[in-house]
């Protein structure tokens, strides 16, 4: 019965008896959330394992490809073009929602320590060029480093393609083969995203002074839900040949649901890779090279949740607002501090507002502490809105190139 099943029923079976777990555990059964810690950092560890080898082996076959028909860097270009504006667009959204809203101030937190080190330029260039290329084969922490790695390999493919046959044809069978392995991944989601959405309701029960967050998390939460069901929409009637976007919202909802439980993109992309390609029919020489850069360089959902949070922290220090100035610099740097995230796949919105905090300089590095008790939350509903949004980026760029065989909504996965 559970094969024959919709992948979203199964995943909307994990999130409701991990809730329903969460809420029966009392607060202060510390022994239950240890053990919980441990499962929600194996459930991660699991939903990535086939994702590295499946991009390594399948984005240099796509760019040969490309390649070969001499598409492949006006595909590339037009692919980041498409994923940087929405970047600057959702950033702008997300401060003219917070400038005109002004939820309220959220009190400082006067014994905060630091929680880490905000990305930078450096972390980033550093993770495109490792100490050995061989080293993105037993790193998963960035996907940056093995998508490099493997255009250059698809592009050294185009050089001597005497040569190079036997070793393309080696990498078009791995990558089979790792799509048939994530595959089977992809049906067991199910069963993690009950640990992961356990722990990170139980975080979120457990979080303090959670009143005084409410007026953050429901214009978040406003702002995904607008952006879910009339922006993205919008933008797929327009630009998608006006053809029901709804439809393209059911094909991407089960991999958005794996973001919004775990708050980690890198955890669902296994499954939207698959369901972009079996759902919504885009072939894999466009999917390979567009999703795995839009979960690097193309997070606008936490473009859009760290534009809105840098505002309310920022007016939290001042009984004065935000100036006009400062809402300019935002909607500059806002996008820059999304793209750093690259770095940091499983900290989204936070890593992206610590970035922009130090940034901002001028006292305000340990600024992104406030929003700390309710980092969770912001993350997940950032994760969400970058998974929605890689797939719909994914079907436009496919359907522009026709490389997208449309298919009825029953018969998706």
């Amino acid at each position: 019965m559970l094969s024959a099943m919709k992948i979203w029923m199964k995943y909307l079976m994990g999130v409701i008896l991990g809730t329903a777990l969460a809420l029966a555990v009392p607060l202060d059964d510390t022994a239950f959330r240890g053990v919980l810690g441990v499962l929600f950092d194996l459930s991660i560890r699991i939903g990535r394992y086939a994702l590295i080898p499946l991009v390594l082996f399948s984005v240099p076959v796509a760019v040969f490809e490309q390649n070969e028909d001499k598409e492949f860097w006006r595909s590339l270009g037009r692919t980041l073009l498409v994923l940087i504006a929405a970047v600057a667009a959702m950033s702008l959204i997300g401060v003219l929602v917070a400038a005109a809203v002004h939820p309220a101030r959220i009190p400082l937190v006067a014994d905060a320590v630091s929680a880490g080190k905000a990305p930078d330029v450096k972390d980033l260039l550093f993770a495109v060029f490792p100490d050995s290329p061989f080293s993105v084969l037993v790193s998963g922490g960035s996907l940056l480093p093995t998508y490099f790695l493997s255009i250059l390999l698809g592009l050294a493919f185009s050089h001597d393609r005497a040569a190079t046959k036997p070793v393309v044809q080696l990498f078009d069978s791995l990558s089979r083969v790792f799509y048939q392995i994530n595959s089977f991944f992809v049906e067991f989601l199910g069963v993690l995203i009950i640990t992961t959405t356990a722990r990170n309701v139980l975080e979120l029960r457990s979080a303090a002074g959670a009143e005084v967050y409410r007026p953050l998390l429901v214009t978040v939460g406003a702002e995904t839900l607008v952006v879910t069901f009339v922006v993205i929409p919008a933008v797929l009637w327009f630009f998608g040949g006006r053809k029901n976007p709804y439809r393209v919202l059911y094909g991407l909802f089960a991999p958005s649901l794996a973001a919004l439980a775990s708050g980690d993109l890198y955890f669902c992309l296994g499954s939207l890779m698959k369901h972009d390609k079996e759902s919504l029919g885009v072939r894999r020489r466009a999917n390979a090279i567009d999703l795995p850069l839009a979960a690097i360089f193309g997070r606008a959902g936490t473009a859009l949740v760290t534009s809105t949070a840098f505002i309310v922290v920022l007016s939290s220090y001042s009984n004065l607002g935000v100036s006009p100035g400062s809402l300019l610099w935002i909607v500059i740097f806002a996008p820059l501090a999304s793209l750093l995230v690259g770095t940091s796949p499983d900290k989204g919105a936070m890593a992206a507002l610590m970035a922009l905090c130090a940034l901002y300089g001028k006292g305000f590095e340990n600024g992104f502490l406030i929003a700390a008790p309710v980092a969770l939350p912001l993350v997940a509903m950032g994760a969400f809105l970058d998974a929605l949004w890689a797939g719909t980026a994914s079907v436009l760029l496919a359907r522009r190139s026709s490389l997208a065989h449309e298919k009825e909504a029953r018969f998706f996965i």
